[in-house]
């Protein structure tokens, strides 16, 4: 039992009937060896190289991985300058509130206030206004209150926050200061513009 288990960890056979049993079977190799030699010789135009084609769809795939992973390499930053503005999980959890409260709010307005803003617009007005300006709270619950102001007042997008602003500002102003019908309905359509 020894000589059997020592055998087959070192690869030799346990007996001599074993090794003469291998010696009569062929290998793979070899029958793909003999295989390949007839083909070769039978028709020499149309062989197919296997060797050849291995080593080409290898070299092919090594130049591929070197190329992607140098230009990973070479990404500006590192790892953790990517990952920094990843936000929390507390973040995700306050935007989801603040964008639901807000969404819950606009749908208030439309389905509740719109069919009857001929007689109150000031309650459309208010309810839409607090809908939009908790969606985007919500957004600079999510990427923090520097970054969100920093991209609200860039070059590009200055125009839309003033007048975005300006419309709550104002849709709130002739709301519950002048209780204006006209102007209500007006900041309302800017506002929803």
């Amino acid at each position: 039992m020894q000589k059997t288990a020592q055998s087959w960890f070192t690869g030799g056979p346990s007996s001599g009937k074993f090794k003469e049993q291998q010696q009569k079977q062929s290998s793979l190799l070899a029958d793909w060896n003999s295989y390949a030699a007839s083909q070769e010789s039978s028709s020499d135009s149309s062989a197919f190289d296997l060797e050849a084609a291995v080593r080409t769809t290898s070299d092919k795939v090594t130049g591929t991985f070197n190329v992607v992973s140098k230009g990973v390499r070479d990404l500006p930053g590192n790892f953790q300058a990517s990952t920094s503005n990843v936000p929390s999980g507390k973040s995700f959890l306050y935007f989801g509130l603040f964008l639901a409260v807000g969404i819950f709010f606009i749908f208030i307005a439309f389905t509740m206030f719109l069919p009857v803003i001929v007689l109150v617009p000031q309650k459309f007005a208010i309810c839409f206004t607090i809908g939009c300006a908790l969606t985007v709270g919500s957004f600079f619950a999510l990427k923090g209150p520097k970054n969100q102001l920093a991209h609200m007042f860039s070059k590009e997008r200055l125009p839309l926050t003033l007048i975005s602003i300006g419309s709550m500002v104002g849709t709130v102003y002739v709301s519950m200061v002048l209780h204006s019908y006209i102007l209500s309905v007006l900041f309302s359509v800017l506002q929803v513009l």
